[in-house]
């Protein structure tokens, strides 16, 4: 008879708790119990799939039954008829159940009956019940009693996924133990032991991506592993990330550079190349949204290490990358990203919502704004140069009709029109000068005020009280923010009521921006209106271009305005509340 092939997953399967990887704690536990004979009536197993719960229940009834030794040990043999039977799951009295498969409560009903009954071959009858949340309440509710006080020589070992859906009673009924995913690094060591063993070729960074992508689960690194190993040109990342349907690295690089240089129609046509080589939108969405968090991590420390995603070949264009961008840009990627998985599942068309979301991605705003800095620089320059070709003509135009006069006046009008020539063009180069630092002024000082504008509205939208986010957006403002404090300037008038309203405020912040924000106010005049830059005048100015009062008829509103010094603080407070003025006022 040929020999039957097993996979890589069954006969790796660890054969004594020493070998248990990643499970050093357990490991100890249960050796102990063994070693001192104290064995529990009830144990529950409880962990991500393919962390060895269901491995570590068998290794388990083979210490307790293995031939070799009078007496349970921690040491299997693995030789033994009952220890040979138990890996194949034929000892009669292991009895290992799949719990989705027999839910009822007669089931539990005959593996009571038959627990009663002593072990025929072995020293402990051991049950087994893997996937213990699906059995459903009344059959939970019928294994209680007999799992509190079991008959002799009988343990039950519960296996879960999802031990939330266990109910309580049976919980407080067994010793828990919860198996945590295994570490990337230990996954790797494994792997490379194995690789060893079948005389495998493999790429070191290819089985580090296995142990990252199989989120902690040791089947599923020993199964992608024996499939890799299917194809001729062996283990690779190129491989890996085809088997697994990831976008390349590589070609997600062209994209990022598409949305870095504020390129439309490179980010369509690249996203148009992705899209036909096969790869859906939500797995380039996931891709993009990796190399960008590396790109995060990157920027704050350039050693590589198990926190990123990418592999170790692929920092060096992250180093490229990082140099073009900014952290706040990589996280304006990621607030707009955030929410496009649901969309795009649930689209008809998820090809166009996908190209949508990208081109929001670039920054119109800030290609409109260099643009209009670049107009007005060619403008100021344009202007200067027609004012001075101008002077130079008049001037010439002067000068040659004053030829025909005496020497002495043509030199007194030539350093005259010199002198006057010299103050022009001075006064256009102190205006050249003040245009250019007023443009530079605007690029400074837009970006910080847009800055604490869109964090004030994030504040406002995440205040609970309607009336309080009305109260701060009428009459508060943020004035500055950084890493360890917060200051709001507050409206004189409605100082003492917001105030009062503080532990709510700082509640707010700290949820956005972490509990070491401190929190403070000031007091100022808030102008609530859109001020422009307009450029200073002077006296003379204002006193020419005075406007002239005009008299109108008296009447009772005009009555009723002048006295608005009567009313009292409470009417102004609400009128200012609004921003508004009182018009009229009956009491």
């Amino acid at each position: 008879m040929p020999n039957i092939h097993k996979p890589f997953h069954q006969k790796y399967r660890p054969k004594n708790l020493d070998e248990l990887v990643g499970q050093k704690f357990i490991s100890i536990t249960l050796k102990q119990a063994l070693l001192t004979k104290k064995i529990a009536p009830a144990y529950l197993f409880n962990g991500p799939r393919g962390t060895g719960k269901t491995s570590s229940a068998r290794i388990f009834a083979k210490s307790l039954n293995c031939q070799a030794f009078d007496q349970p040990t921690i040491n299997p043999c693995g030789k033994c008829e009952l220890c040979a039977q138990i890996t194949d799951g034929n000892a009669l009295d292991i009895i290992e159940i799949d719990a989705a498969s027999n839910t009822g409560v007669e089931n539990i009903r005959e593996i009571i009956e038959r627990a009663r009954f002593a072990p025929t071959q072995a020293r402990w009858k051991v049950y087994v019940i893997d996937e213990c949340h699906m059995l459903s309440t009344a059959a939970s509710n019928a294994l209680l009693k007999t799992i509190e006080e079991p008959p002799s020589r009988v343990v039950f070992i519960l296996a879960t996924t999802n031990p939330e859906r266990v109910l309580n009673t049976i919980q407080s009924r067994c010793q828990k133990f919860d198996f945590r995913r295994i570490s990337p690094n230990d996954i790797f060591q494994h792997l490379s032991e194995i690789a060893e063993k079948e005389s495998i070729d493999y790429e070191v960074q290819a089985l580090k991506m296995i142990a990252k992508r199989c989120n902690g689960g040791m089947r599923d690194a020993q199964s992608l592993l024996e499939q890799l190993n299917l194809l001729p040109e062996g283990i690779t990342i190129n491989n890996l990330q085809n088997l697994l349907g990831e976008v390349s690295e590589i070609e997600l690089t062209n994209l990022i550079k598409s949305l870095i240089e504020n390129n439309p129609e490179s980010l369509i046509i690249t996203c148009n190349k992705l899209y036909d080589a096969g790869n859906e939108p939500l797995q380039i969405i996931i891709g993009l949204l990796n190399i960008t968090r590396d790109l995060l991590l990157h920027s704050t420390n350039n050693n590589y290490s198990d926190l990123y995603y990418t592999s170790d070949g692929f920092q060096d264009e992250l180093d490229k990358i990082s140099k073009k961008i900014n952290k706040s840009k990589i996280i304006k990627w990621h607030n707009h990203l955030r929410n496009i998985e649901y969309q795009i599942k649930t689209s008809d068309n998820p090809r166009l919502w996908f190209e949508i979301h990208l081109t929001g991605l670039l920054d119109y705003q800030e290609i409109n704004i260099l643009k209009n800095n670049e107009k007005i620089k060619n403008n100021a320059t344009k202007e200067k140069d027609e004012s001075i070709k101008n002077i130079a003509i008049i001037n010439g135009e002067i000068i040659s009709n004053e030829i025909q006069k005496p020497s002495i006046k043509k030199e007194i009008y030539n350093d005259e029109l010199i002198e006057k020539k010299d103050e022009k063009l001075e006064k256009f180069d102190v205006l050249d000068k003040e245009s250019t630092k007023n443009i530079s002024d605007n690029n400074q000082n837009k970006p910080r005020s847009n800055n604490l504008k869109d964090k004030w509205e994030l504040i406002l939208s995440k205040v609970e009280l309607p009336s309080t986010r009305m109260l701060l957006s009428q009459q508060a403002e943020l004035e500055s923010l950084d890493s360890e404090q917060i200051i709001i300037a507050l409206s004189p008038n409605w100082e003492n009521m917001i105030k009062s309203r503080k532990v709510i405020i700082e509640n707010t912040v700290k949820k956005i921006f972490g509990d070491q924000i401190i929190l403070n106010f000031s007091t100022k005049q808030l102008n609530k209106s859109n001020p422009t830059n307009t450029p200073e005048i002077t006296q003379n100015e204002v006193n020419n271009f005075r406007p002239i009062k005009k008299i109108e008829p008296k009447t009772n509103s005009s009555t009723k305005i002048s006295n608005e010094e009567n009313y009292d603080d409470s009417s102004k407070n609400l009128a200012n509340f609004f921003n508004g003025e009182i018009i009229e006022f009956d009491e």
